[in-house]
């Protein structure tokens, strides 16, 4: 359905109705309130007159008919009718009136009229409010244009209101059609600041899913790439493998080239899951093994750097997991050692049926650092540290460059629902640090 009106003329008119609405309560509140104070004063004039005469006739004094001027500048009027016949004298609007109070309208004259019992007939006393009418009237008109005025105020402090608010969704509008021009994929059946930009929005929706649709052939075009090769070079390795007369020199790095290339399709897998956020197919692994397979592929650049591993993990624990993450977690904990830890000996163990501990007697991690630890491209080590020249706890220009591997464990833990925390000390008996893998809590691990 059409808007037949902007959102910017409803808010300044929603805005403009309430303000009227208070305005006219209150206006209307005001004359009436006048009025109601000159209807009383005149009435309390009356009282104030009848009950001077009747003082006078109580005290023998005759009350001819007569006419005085107030001090509130209007015509009082009084007689004494004592008998029928002397009606006459009384104007005719006044003839035939009850006791009490009386407001009548001759012409276009306002009479207020009290009407009492006298001890020698009936007193009739006579005030002339048209003037007080008149006062009222004038103060009615004065409220309605002070009204107006306010309403013409409240009108156009409405619409600066509304262009505070509709005015930043018309800015991110424009933004945003900047960015992605072009028509809407969807019809949108509002003319108004809201329509336009629902259909800004579309557009930008559309230019996203363009561009992550792009990102995803690319990657899947690259990975596929990728394995071709890798498949070939795994396929020649495992082949040259099958020469038994080879040296054992050169089968030991065939074997580190299998592993790489297995490691590397791991890797490969594992990205693809992250990104498209696909279910793993879980499978029974033998985690000891698992360790070893990982630890073959570093084992070179490790002993390099001066890093040994113990593995401890009790032969024959399996575990039903998803064998890529567990890989991707322990192959970057195991980079982080040799990278930051050496020389030292990492050590795999088994705290219970569901958690593994990794530690090294490496040089630790400061306490202030630790809450940081994962975060990306975050390294604190005290042997980068010391590599520049900085204090212990102090980021280098080369950790902040490759510290993405216990970013990418954490972020692979909380996709599978692991938990990987760390602690460190820098000093005394206990130094160094050890990250602990709680692995869920689904089939514990058991031996075969």
């Amino acid at each position: 359905m059409m808007a037949r009106y902007s959102l910017m003329q409803r808010v300044t008119w929603a805005l403009t109705g309430s303000a009227t609405l208070f305005v006219v309560v209150l206006c209307a509140v005001f004359y009436l309130s006048f009025d109601q104070m000159e209807d009383d004063l005149v009435n309390a004039v009356l009282a104030t007159e009848v009950e001077h005469m009747l003082g006078r006739l109580e005290q023998g004094q005759a009350i001819p008919t007569q006419q005085s001027q107030t001090e509130l500048g209007a015509q009082l009027q009084t007689w004494l009718i004592d008998g029928r016949g002397d009606e006459a004298l009384l104007p005719a609007p006044l003839r035939g009136i009850g006791l009490g109070t009386h407001v009548l309208g001759p012409g276009d004259q306002t009479w207020h009229v009290l009407v009492a019992q006298a001890p020698k007939g009936t007193l009739y006393v006579l005030y002339d409010a048209t003037a007080h009418e008149a006062r009222v009237h004038e103060f009615g008109w004065i409220v309605l244009i002070l009204g107006a005025v306010c309403i013409a105020a409240v009108f156009a402090l409405s619409r600066w209101l509304a262009g505070l608010v509709v005015g930043p969704l018309l800015d991110l509008a424009d933004h945003l059609s900047n960015w992605a021009p072009g028509a809407p994929d969807i019809s949108v059946r509002r003319d108004d600041e809201v329509g336009r930009l629902i259909e800004t929005f579309n557009r930008v929706q559309g230019r996203v899913e363009e561009s992550l649709a792009f990102e995803r052939e690319f990657a899947f075009n690259l990975s596929h790439e990728i394995r071709g090769a890798l498949a070939a070079l795994q396929t020649d390795a495992e082949m040259l493998l099958l020469d038994d007369a080879m040296a054992s020199a050169s089968r030991r790095r065939l074997e580190r080239m299998v592993a790489q290339a297995d490691l590397m399709a791991g890797s490969i897998a594992s990205a693809e899951s992250l990104s498209r956020d696909l279910p793993a197919v879980d499978k029974e692994i033998d985690l000891r093994e698992c360790l070893d397979e990982a630890w073959l592929a570093f084992e070179a650049e490790a002993r390099r750097r001066g890093l040994d591993f113990a593995n401890e993990i009790p032969a024959g624990m399996r575990r039903v997991l998803d064998p890529y993450a567990f890989l991707t977690v322990v192959r970057n904990l195991m980079r982080n050692a040799a990278e930051h830890a050496a020389p030292a000996t990492l050590r795999a163990s088994c705290l219970d049926d569901h958690t593994l501990a990794f530690s090294d007697d490496g040089p630790g991690i400061p306490s202030d650092a630790l809450p940081l630890l994962f975060e990306r491209y975050f390294s604190t080590r005290r042997k980068d540290a010391m590599a520049d020249g900085r204090a212990p706890g102090t980021a280098g220009t080369e950790g902040s460059r490759r510290g993405l591997g216990l970013a990418i464990a954490r972020q692979m833990c909380k996709r599978k629902h692991w938990t990987l925390t760390v602690e460190s000390s820098v000093a005394g008996p206990g130094r160094g640090t050890t990250f602990i893998l709680r692995l869920g809590d689904g089939p514990a691990a058991r031996p075969s």
